[in-house]
């Protein structure tokens, strides 16, 4: 159940939130806000993983949610809340055939950038690559470089650095993985991991793939503490400041979802590398935006979003676990100031997830799902239930499983639409990268 704001702090967080969230080059008074509102919050008790109620305290004031884990509060399918079909415009005609999926996917994302994410930035003047350094990995299967992109022609300006492994003896060209990072193409380097994030390199190399990864605050900053940047900014420079009045405007997913696309560009340019084979991926916020990207780029071949969490995966309309109200309170940069019209009743959306999972196709997706109340393993399966008939419908071949599956079967890690759950920590783990590069060879045939 969501717990309604006071009326009054309410109204000024979303006036607050509006001066933030619409504005790249952040004013003082933006500055202000940004700064005392991250360093006053208190979050109550633990993390995720603890499927505990979250208390956020604000000042002599506090604003609360209360996570719903209670199924029968959740509402039922078909009596409580419906969900729209993929495969029906928003005029009620029925798709006729294939041929007709380009324009029903044109509308969702069109939906989802005017409702939730913000606008998909454009294409940038040009991307303008320059290999920085290059050696041999400490294991010497690899060649570790590290490149830095550009995006205008005279090099001026924000860029992306990206962190590259190409495999020695796998044959070439070689598939690639691209993936956003949480501690830096440094700190990734020298542990092969971020926290619990793992970064297996050398089974990587093994399989034959090459890894591209950038820090995702380098494509624009996750206002998470103090220490950080202001919001928006980072290569929000090359589209200067948006008129704050409108209410689309791209949140950090859709941006960080822009640097993937720009990593894809990368690979096009690296002759050892077969662009087109490639698994975009990433876990949590960074999987939102490894999603975000392959539902709008159709360059990329294989999706693996891993354990997401509201707003990604899961349903919205079942309010159960963590939602949207949840991300408001804290995380309000990641999407555009449209979506918070839902916050308190998010069975009025005229859309849910699945729509979104449905952009992927008819291209490869294997959902990466948790165990977690907070991370809603049900109703990321209803998410993936509901999108399936666009895959069967132009691929003949939907989502084979009919019940959700116990944690570690792998009985759908198959393409072109695949789904996958397990147990204990958050994050990469080498299980999920062993299901990645299965679902990924058997996408590729390899």
């Amino acid at each position: 159940m969501v717990t309604r704001f006071g009326v009054a702090v309410a109204a000024a967080l979303l006036a607050a939130h509006e001066a933030v969230a619409l504005a790249p080059w952040v004013t003082d008074e933006e500055r202000e806000f940004v700064k005392k509102r991250v360093s006053r919050i208190e979050t109550i008790p633990g993390t995720p993983e603890d499927d505990a109620k979250r208390f956020y305290k604000v000042g002599e004031t506090s604003e609360y949610v209360e996570f719903n884990y209670d199924e029968s509060k959740a509402g039922v399918l078909g009596v409580d809340y419906t969900l729209e079909d993929p495969l029906v415009f928003a005029d009620g005609r029925r798709l006729k055939d294939a041929s007709e999926w380009p324009g029903r996917r044109k509308e969702i994302l069109e939906l989802f950038e005017r409702e939730v994410y913000g606008r998909m930035p454009p294409v940038p003047e040009t991307v303008a690559g320059e290999m920085l350094s290059e050696k041999l990995t400490e294991d010497r299967f690899a060649v570790e470089r590290r490149y830095r992109v550009w995006f205008r022609e005279d090099k001026t300006g924000p860029f992306i650095d990206w962190l590259v492994h190409v495999p020695r003896y796998a044959p070439k060209p070689c598939p690639v993985i691209l993936h956003l990072n949480y501690k830096g193409n440094d700190s990734v380097a020298n542990e092969g991991r971020t926290n619990h994030y793992v970064l297996p390199f050398g089974e990587i190399t093994a399989r034959g793939y090459a890894f591209m990864t950038a820090h995702y605050t380098q494509i624009t900053s996750d206002v998470r503490d103090e220490a950080e940047p202001d919001p928006f900014n980072g290569v929000c420079e090359l589209w200067g400041r948006r008129d704050p009045k409108r209410t689309d405007n791209p949140g950090a997913l859709i941006i960080w979802a822009w640097g993937l696309c720009r990593g894809l560009d990368l690979a096009e340019r690296i002759p050892e590398i077969d662009a087109k084979r490639n698994v975009v991926t990433g876990s949590s916020r960074l999987g939102k935006a490894a999603l975000l990207a392959a539902a709008y780029d159709e360059r990329f071949a294989v999706c693996v979003p891993n354990q997401t969490g509201a707003v990604g995966v899961q349903l919205m309309k079942r309010n159960y676990g963590e939602t949207l109200a949840g991300q408001r309170l804290a995380l309000a940069h990641w999407y555009c100031s449209a979506v918070w019209k839902y916050m308190d009743d998010p069975r009025s959306q005229p859309f849910d997830q699945h729509l979104l999972l449905a952009c992927v196709a008819p291209r490869a997706l294997l959902l990466e799902c948790y165990h977690k109340k907070w991370f809603d393993p049900k109703g990321e399966f209803m998410a993936a239930k509901a999108a399936s008939p666009v895959w069967k419908f132009l691929t003949g071949r939907g989502l084979d499983l009919e019940e959700m599956p116990p944690p570690y079967d792998e009985s759908s890690v198959f393409p072109p639409f695949g789904y996958v759950r397990r147990t204990e920590c958050h994050g990469l783990s080498p299980y999920d990268w062993k299901w990645t590069m299965d679902f990924a060879d058997r996408a590729f045939g390899r």
